[in-house]
């Protein structure tokens, strides 16, 4: 593998702040670029303090396009991509959904199969999560995991919430608070025996409590591209229930976890996980699902378009 000189351009400050999902990735991806031997330069607004990071300051698009070294070999783009031909090679990575294709670029990198599948593109690179971040425990307790921004209708605590009072279910919702619930529905069930709110928690205080949930439930209501907290609970060991929409059923076979779509088929799914093991499932994603696997993915597609492959044809 030829040594690369790769800028990531990232239109959002870094380092990440405490919930940042996309800018914990861009920050992964840029050490696994450094510990694999390349160069790095960094276009964005704020840096990380990371040695042997080369920074270079850029408030917007435009600073950005200008700021960009002419001797590198390729350009990231996490955001402000340009809209035309650009004169050095580049890639951008589309993190969410958009719901107009015309303004992707032709070379758009999507984030799972689903997702380049509906957004009409070929090229797809799995995220990856940074498995020092995350404890692998065997030994659960006896609640339920939810792991998402309560207040985002999208995530599902309601449905949660619902599924946790009619099967008098013990569970634990990190990602905001009962108030929260003023807004995306739930507040009456929140109030069941066993309902425990943690609040938004980070670091080994998050890994802790994906590994001593019996299961995270997902009860997503769109179209996931990714979804780290699967993978995070995947390598503790702990198994998913989700609504299969979206990227979730590339991401947990049978072996890891259990899908459902309404709350008579949770049922099957929760008597479903209690054979998936904690082994099977960090197996599942240590083999997939690390942040160097999403490096790697990115410079083997940096090297075929460096040797001449158009991959976005």
């Amino acid at each position: 593998m030829s040594r690369l000189r790769i800028c990531v351009v990232s239109s959002s400050p870094l380092p990440a702040k405490r919930h940042q999902g996309t800018e914990r990735l861009i920050q992964w991806l840029i050490m696994e670029y450094l510990e694999s031997g390349h160069s790095v330069v960094l276009v964005s607004p704020g840096f990380p303090e990371i040695e042997k990071l080369c920074c270079i300051h850029a408030q917007n698009r435009e600073q950005a396009l200008l700021a960009i070294p002419r001797d590198v070999d390729i350009v990231h783009f996490h955001g402000w991509a340009p809209d035309t031909d650009f004169d050095l090679p580049w890639i951008y990575t589309l993190h969410g959904n958009c719901d107009d294709l015309s303004v992707l670029p032709r070379n758009t990198v999507c984030i799972s199969a689903d997702h380049a599948d509906r957004h009409q593109k070929k090229v797809f690179v799995y995220n990856g999560i940074d498995p020092s971040e995350v404890v692998y425990q065997e030994r659960k307790q006896d609640h339920l995991l939810f792991f998402s921004l309560i207040r985002m209708k999208a995530k599902g605590a309601d449905s949660a919430l619902r599924i946790a009072r009619k099967y008098h279910l013990p569970m634990v919702f990190c990602g905001g608070s009962r108030l929260d619930l003023i807004k995306v529905g739930g507040l009456m069930d929140s109030f069941s025996p066993g309902i425990r709110f943690a609040g938004k928690v980070v670091g080994m205080e998050k890994a802790q409590y994906f590994a001593n949930a019996k299961a995270l439930l997902f009860p997503i209501r769109w179209p996931e591209p990714f979804g780290l907290v699967l993978i995070e609970s995947l390598m503790s060991g702990t198994p998913v229930i989700a609504k299969p929409l979206g990227s979730v059923p590339e991401l947990i076979p049978p072996e890891v976890g259990a899908l459902f779509t309404d709350d008579d088929s949770f049922l099957q799914a929760l008597d479903h996980i209690r054979g998936c093991s904690p082994r099977a499932c960090r197996d599942w994603a240590m083999s997939r699902f690390t942040t160097s696997e999403c490096a790697s993915g990115y410079v083997a597609l940096f090297e075929r378009m460096l040797n001449g492959e158009d991959p976005f044809c």
